[in-house]
């Protein structure tokens, strides 16, 4: 039985009054642990509370859900939904309202939103940090596997990546941390030999979070892209990489963000490239010392 986003609450709650004693303790923690349970397993859950796997199972079914994952998934859907009501409340989804004064030069404010970008565009590329994205860029080359990790328009940041990445011939996988099978393929893959590349620009998902917390604690390396030293994932990285994304019309842009992706596919060719030139120096090298022989 599936439930409406907004009714998990509601759920746990119609159903609290029918609960054993043990089955309302774990009432009680799922409510007041909303985002622990988006991501905690059934055997942390067990260990954390002191009762049985069972015990657990028994008391999902009894609150009306099929199955342990599906309290996971429909607590990931309601934070998911409180955020996006939050955001609206505060009127943030847009940097700011038109006055109405703009509205009467459509030209104009056209020209201004588009001069606007094209400002903060020249600005990044005249404070980028060369030495630190070539040394994100080391950072791609020194393991075996590449998670990138996004969601809404940080996702299409991702896959951008994945297309530069591709092209200097590192595979990477891109995880949607807003799908539960997109995260749950990925996560096995999650060990020391792997770098998680977490890309969070507002409105910043929770869940992007989580899982640069868990590659951490796994042992990952984790890169940051995002638009602010003060983002609640950057306490997770190894390397935080920073560019604004807001506009006086709009939460992100993409032009900006995307010119730091770009720096950093252009950083991978450049050393990929003389990489390649120092082995086939070598190579010439080691076959002169035939040719002067004869």
């Amino acid at each position: 039985m599936r439930i409406n986003q907004m009714d998990m609450i509601n759920k746990i709650n119609e159903g609290y009054a029918g609960l054993t004693r043990k089955q309302k303790m774990i009432a009680d923690y799922m409510l007041n642990n909303i985002e622990k349970m988006s991501f905690s397993t059934l055997k942390e859950l067990s260990e954390e509370l002191g009762v049985t796997e069972v015990t657990i199972l028994h008391a999902c079914s009894a609150l009306g859900f099929e199955s342990f994952n599906e309290v996971k998934y429909e607590s990931r859907k309601y934070i998911s939904l409180m955020e996006k009501v939050n955001l609206h409340r505060e009127m943030s989804y847009t940097a700011a309202n038109i006055p109405k004064g703009d509205l009467k030069n459509h030209r104009k404010l056209l020209f201004d939103i588009i001069d606007e970008e094209a400002r903060q565009a020249k600005e990044y590329a005249e404070e980028a940090d060369i030495e630190e994205l070539f040394e994100a860029a080391e950072m791609f080359l020194s393991k075996r596997k590449i998670i990138l990790c996004g969601r809404g328009i940080s996702k299409i940041l991702a896959e951008s990546m994945a297309i530069h990445l591709a092209g200097v011939n590192i595979a990477s996988t891109v995880m949607d941390t807003e799908l539960n099978d997109s995260i749950h393929m990925a996560l096995p893959m999650f060990d020391q030999d792997t770098l998680v590349v977490g890309i969070s620009f507002p409105d910043y998902y929770f869940m992007t979070d989580k899982i640069a917390e868990y590659a951490r604690k796994e042992g990952c390396v984790v890169l940051v892209i995002t638009d602010s030293s003060k983002a609640s994932i950057v306490k997770f990285a190894h390397r935080v990489l920073t560019v604004k994304s807001s506009t006086r019309l709009f939460l992100n842009t993409l032009s900006t963000p995307m010119a730091l992706i770009n720096a950093l596919g252009s950083a991978l060719d450049i050393i990929n490239s003389y990489r390649k030139d120092e082995r086939a120096l070598k190579i010439e090298r080691f076959d002169q010392l035939f040719t002067d022989q004869s």
